[in-house]
């Protein structure tokens, strides 16, 4: 073999000894990864369960489809049978919230009032001078003590409407059909009343006729034969 043959033939073998380096030197190069798990995630809800004590009677209760006024209508009524013409009327409310979350508000509304003939009671359709509406009677909640004390002191306050320390007197601003829609309560010094979980708030609740309906002889008859219907609906909120 020539000289310059060889020289051919070695720098041949050479090309194909880099290429083979090449080939089998590229599988020894290492791949990465590195990862972490966050484990365990989970979304949940707490409850929010308002109950009512009216009267000290049955408890009604948000979560019971037979003692609220979303099921059955058998939630114990908070003015049972009352006498119209015998001014103010009161009666209790204990509201408890018996979930797992705290509410930052407490709110009621008057729904569905009416003021009619009361001719099923007496068989009558009598009944004289203007007819009273519904904003002739007047609403006040009392915010009270476990025993729903007369207030003495800054533990309680009028809650609605918010007039001072007591609901000492009605006002015409604060009527059925004026809290047609929902009413934030309020408590000591005016702020929001709240409920904690698992804890309760007394409250006297009371509607009366205006007093001027019957101050004179034009208006002292109005309420005679009338029956008023109303509900009355408490809500707390998360929010």
């Amino acid at each position: 073999m020539s000289r310059t043959n060889l020289k051919r033939y070695l720098m041949l073998l050479a090309v194909v000894g880099l290429v083979a380096i090449a080939a089998g030197g590229s599988g020894t190069f290492a791949s990465f990864n590195a990862q972490v798990t966050n484990p365990g995630n989970t979304f949940a809800s707490g409850t929010l369960f308002l109950h009512d004590q009216p009267n000290g009677g049955t408890w009604c209760t948000s979560e019971s489809d037979t003692f609220n006024n979303q099921g059955s209508d058998t939630c114990l009524i908070l003015f049972p049978s009352k006498d119209l013409t015998a001014g103010a009327q009161t009666a209790t409310l204990d509201l408890h919230n018996a979930g797992k979350i705290d509410a930052a508000n407490i709110q009621f509304k008057v729904s569905s009032c009416t003021v009619d003939k009361n001719t099923a009671a007496t068989g009558s359709t009598v009944v004289f001078g203007t007819d009273p509406t519904c904003a002739d009677m007047y609403i006040t909640v009392q915010e009270t003590g476990l025993n729903y004390d007369t207030p003495t002191n800054t533990d309680v306050y009028c809650a609605f409407p918010t007039l001072a320390t007591t609901c000492a007197s009605p006002s015409s601003g604060a009527t059925l059909a004026s809290a047609s829609s929902f009413q934030t309560l309020k408590t000591t010094g005016a702020a929001t009343a709240t409920l904690n979980q698992n804890t309760d708030k007394y409250y006297v609740i009371t509607v009366e006729p205006n007093p001027t309906l019957g101050s004179t002889p034009t208006t002292n008859n109005v309420l005679q034969n009338r029956i008023v219907t109303f509900a009355l609906t408490w809500q707390i909120n998360q929010v």
